[in-house]
């Protein structure tokens, strides 16, 4: 963890607040209250107050570097504000990991289509609201100047309003599909995760590379998120407490054993997915080399510590490590097997060849309803009567959670729908109506009958599958919902569209003409 050094620390004053603005005079200096004669009692108090003032600001200093406005530090984030380049906002909001201390730094990657412009705003109103400890950066990549111009004034107007912490890392386009000439035949979204963290990890204002080609900010922990992901509760990196952590019997023993269940250098966590060790038949020689230590990892071991997905959780120096394989083998994977997770399986070729292990958790989200490896444990444990009121106001106090939701799915019951693919783009905006909320009693065993968006018969399903299917819509409808009237209350008037009207299943507005 960075900390300030001596020539770093600067007075500033502190009213308790989240955020305050601190000033430096024109030339640097310290101001401090002058000294009046005492003539009355009056003058007294004043001068008593001014006095007292005077320690407080010295015991409360602030790190306040008008040449390094890119530093970090443990105990808070000096930012340029938008008025002048010459004031910095000091945030007293948290920046390291709860327990050990480990500064984290969350990051997602996304292109510039309106698609994933929504989602960048759902994922840092998610990270704002439970209060996500560290740096959230959106890398953003492939923009044109002027998607790079208005994403950026969108950011300064609309993101940083929330926190400070909240950043945004601009890349080339990396998505091309190649050819051997080295010609652009195609495009493959996804090469933006290997090679928007090798960017972020090169070249972002947090990171960075030194003289030597050594990462400067070595031990710094990355979260490596997607973008369509809702956080319920904060991702850290300590999986040391049994209530909030579940582990597949086939790995328990293994993590008993571990001597830290925390992310340290050469022990990278990650979500456990569903991917097998499909990758042990790709080409392994023309993807990794013929003397990669990828060709000897055994199916036990391959099936144990590999089928990692997001979030991936390391320190930067193994996340730097696995950037730099990633991006290399992505493309070879993608011209053996062009379909979709093929970067995934990049991931799992990389860390093996790495000999990067990964400890896997089971509990760090939910995505498919009753699916294996995720934590729908969590899910069946809440009662069938508070599915829904405790979905739209979850409580990990009260019930334990997953860390996200990764909405990759549709999620229908009856005749209500959430899924991505149907939300406008324009939700973030004044005229946007709210969505239909479906009734509080979803997840009881009172609606088993499901019409499926674009669809007019119904199907029957299970009560475990409405359950579970319940808890993620009404999760997803009330959190979209408050993520728009935040927004609206922050950046609109009272003109402002409040209206729960728009039929996500059918795609349309019901509001009164």
């Amino acid at each position: 963890m960075l900390r300030p050094t001596r020539k770093q620390i600067a007075n500033g004053s502190s009213n308790g607040s989240n955020s305050s603005i601190y000033k430096l005079s024109n030339d640097g200096s310290k101001s401090k209250p002058s000294l009046v004669p005492i003539k009355a009692i009056g003058s007294l108090i004043i001068f008593v107050f001014f006095s007292l003032y005077g320690l407080v600001n010295k015991l409360s200093a602030k790190v306040i570097d008008m040449s390094n406005s890119n530093a970090i530090g443990g105990a808070g984030l000096r930012i340029p504000t938008p008025q002048s380049d010459n004031k910095f906002l000091i945030t007293n909001e948290p920046l390291t990991s709860p327990t050990t201390g480990a500064t984290l730094h969350i990051i997602f990657s996304t292109d510039c289509s309106t698609f994933q412009h929504w989602q960048s705003y759902l994922f840092f109103f998610s990270a704002f609201k439970v209060s996500q400890p560290g740096y959230i950066t959106r890398i953003a990549s492939g923009c044109t100047d002027e998607q790079t111009e208005e994403e950026r004034k969108w950011h300064q107007d609309h993101i940083q309003s929330m926190s400070t912490r909240f950043r945004i890392h601009f890349t080339p386009h990396f998505s091309g599909v190649k050819d051997e000439k080295g010609e652009v035949k195609g495009d493959y979204k996804y090469f933006n995760k290997p090679f928007g963290l090798k960017h972020f990890l090169e070249e972002s204002e947090f990171m960075g590379m030194d003289e030597k080609g050594e990462m400067k900010n070595p031990d710094v922990v990355v979260i490596l998120c997607d973008p369509d992901f809702l956080l319920l509760r904060p991702i850290t990196d300590d999986f040391s407490n049994e209530r909030e952590t579940i582990v597949s019997p086939r790995r328990k023993k293994i993590f008993d054993a571990k001597p830290e269940k925390v992310v340290t250098h050469g022990s990278p966590f990650a979500q456990t997915y569903g991917l097998g060790v499909q990758w042990r038949k790709f080409n392994l020689d023309e993807i990794a080399g013929e003397d990669s230590p990828a060709k000897d990892v055994g199916q036990s071991d391959g099936q144990l510590f590999y089928p990692a997905g997001p979030p991936y959780i390391g320190t930067a120096a193994d996340m730097q490590r696995i950037a730099n394989k990633w991006s290399e083998f992505a493309p070879r994977v993608h011209k053996e097997y062009p379909h979709l997770l093929a970067e995934m399986y990049a991931y799992c070729i990389a860390a093996a060849h790495l000999q990067l292990p990964h400890t896997l958790i089971d509990s760090l989200m939910v995505s498919s309803a009753g699916i294996g490896g995720e934590g729908w444990r969590y899910i069946d444990a809440i009662p069938t009567d508070q599915v829904c009121p405790f979905a739209s106001h979850p409580d990990h106090s009260k019930y334990p959670l997953p860390s996200v939701i990764h909405f990759c799915q549709r999620y229908p019951v009856d005749k209500y729908f959430w899924g991505k693919r149907k939300v406008p783009h324009d939700i973030f905006t004044c005229e946007a109506p709210l969505l239909i909320e479906p009734p509080m009693d979803i997840g009881s065993g009172k609606y088993l009958q499901v019409v499926e968006s674009g669809k007019k018969k119904e199907k029957t399903i299970s009560a475990d599958r409405e359950k579970m299917d319940g808890f993620m819509l009404c999760a997803l409808t009330a959190a979209t919902n408050e993520a728009m009237t935040y927004f609206k209350n922050k950046h609109c008037d009272g003109n402002a569209n409040r209206g729960k009207t728009y039929d996500m299943r059918l795609g349309r507005d019901f509001a009164p003409k």
